[in-house]
């Protein structure tokens, strides 16, 4: 094994609601560059770390999908092209996953290691890490880049980057992350620092739950306001904050995901299903279906099916 080899670590984890992968790269001692793909309803990023960090500078950057991180008691999330900076210690490392899905690159830096050649780096060219950090978020603990086209294509090049070049690519291009950020501008309308309160959140969630298990039957956003004593605009907004889309969106979605686990693991024939679904026939199942999901029912079950079908 070779130098390079030893500082590229795969890893892999799963639990009851899924699944992670993460190819982790060791840039220097105390900075590390995670590609991450998790499809599962929560994932701890402390995994990747050795030993309790305090003085830890986290930057996640979302591809796909949305992830939610806790500050303080209250919540921030990240949807397609967000980027997040935040110190360690500050943030929960067990992230929540509303969608059950995600890609993303993460960034670590211990800030304690004094042998760090990239905070000497950046020190010596009178951009320490913590200036840059303070540069953005100000007073607070964490601030969110929203989906500016700058940032996404410097994170987006660095997927691009080839998996044998890569480790170098990064090491290059890191550097450049921490002078946009010292030099961007902290008042741009690209970055947000608001958080969603608990209690918004737990309600939200136990209207997601209420949905998830009664799947099967017609849910309407008027029976949901009535069951939870909230109004149509409460709600809408409450649950776009958590979840990125309306109500009506999530519950479509939820439907076809369901309806996904039942091809996959079980012989129902696809009009069986439909009509479980609510729908009057099979095509418009398949339109609606194909529309969340990606491929025709026929087509994802015989790519994804768990059985053998005789």
């Amino acid at each position: 094994m070779n130098e390079s080899e030893k500082n590229i670590i795969e890893y892999s984890y799963s639990n009851d609601t899924g699944d992670a992968q993460a190819t982790v790269y060791q840039l220097f001692h105390g900075v590390e560059v995670a590609y991450t793909s998790v499809h599962m309803a929560d994932f701890d990023f402390g995994l990747f770390e050795k030993g309790e960090r305090k003085n830890y500078l986290s930057i996640h950057y979302c591809k796909d999908g949305r992830i939610e991180q806790e500050v303080n008691n209250e919540f921030f999330y990240l949807m397609p092209g967000d980027c997040s900076i935040a110190v360690q210690d500050k943030v929960q490392k067990l992230f929540q996953l509303p969608l059950k899905h995600y890609h993303g690159i993460s960034i670590g830096i211990d800030l304690d290691i004094a042998q760090n050649p990239l905070v000497e780096f950046l020190t010596n060219c009178g951009c320490p890490p913590l200036d840059a950090l303070k540069h953005i978020c100000g007073e607070m603990s964490h601030a969110v880049l929203r989906s500016s086209e700058s940032a996404k294509k410097f994170f987006e090049d660095l997927y691009e980057a080839e998996s044998e070049q890569r480790l170098d690519y990064l090491r290059v291009k890191l550097p450049e992350l921490f002078f946009r950020m010292k030099y961007s501008n902290p008042n741009s309308r690209y970055y947000d620092r608001s958080l969603v309160p608990r209690t918004q959140v737990e309600l939200v969630k136990a209207v997601a739950d209420y949905i998830s298990l009664n799947i099967n039957e017609k849910i309407t956003v008027k029976q949901l306001t009535m069951k939870f004593g909230i109004s149509d605009t409460y709600l809408q907004t409450a649950f776009r904050s958590v979840y990125g889309m309306p109500v009506i969106s999530f519950i479509r979605a939820q439907k076809m995901q369901s309806a996904a686990q039942i091809l996959i693991h079980t012989t129902k024939s696809i009009d069986e299903i439909a009509e479980d679904f609510g729908y009057e026939n099979k095509s418009k199942f398949s339109a609606a279906f194909k529309k969340i999901m990606g491929d025709t029912p026929s087509i994802y079950r015989k790519e994804h099916s768990k059985i053998k079908i005789i």
